[in-house]
């Protein structure tokens, strides 16, 4: 990896620390401004630096630093809300890979897919934790509401947004 994709990633675990801050406290799963991050980097730096950037996030947080929603350690794996993290990492793959085409259309189609790997994981998980290891026995359609149709909305803006800014600065990286 070249300076400018390690800068890159450095700057992609940044903003998604400080995007962690910028919420609406909704629980179990907070609206950040962490979608919009995860949607704009890979269609700005590609996979490789987003993708990286995301894994640093995710390692900084697990080994204690709190640049989690609710906090930050090892013990965040049992956190209701992990799925979407795991989500935002890998999200960039389908997102990044769409976006070197450089059309508005793939930025749409790249995204919806990240948002796609997201909401899979993460709706996965929340289920998986609040039945299995809270022991809350909550329905899977109180779960899709919950993690799934409560933020859609504000995603989908939040892609639409992410891929207007890319289409107009397409070429500067």
């Amino acid at each position: 990896m070249n300076q400018n994709k390690i800068v890159y990633s450095a700057l992609v675990a940044a903003f998604l620390a400080v995007s962690t801050f910028i919420r609406i406290p909704l629980e179990p799963v907070p609206l950040t401004l962490q979608p919009f991050v995860v949607l704009l980097m890979p269609m700005i730096f590609g996979i490789k630096p987003a993708f990286m950037g995301g894994l640093v996030y995710l390692i900084l947080g697990l080994i204690g630093l709190p640049i989690f929603a609710h906090g930050g350690g090892i013990g965040y794996v049992l956190q209701p809300t992990f799925g979407y993290l795991v989500g935002f990492v890998l999200a960039s793959i389908p997102i990044g890979y769409f976006a070197k085409y450089k059309k508005i259309f793939f930025y749409l189609l790249g995204g919806l897919l990240g948002l796609v790997v997201i909401y899979g994981l993460g709706v996965t998980y929340l289920y998986f934790n609040l039945n299995y290891i809270q022991h809350k026995a909550i329905a899977f359609r109180k779960i899709l509401y919950i993690g799934f149709l409560t933020p859609l909305l504000f995603d989908i803006v939040k892609l639409i947004v992410a891929s207007i800014i890319a289409n107009k600065i397409k070429d500067r990286f």
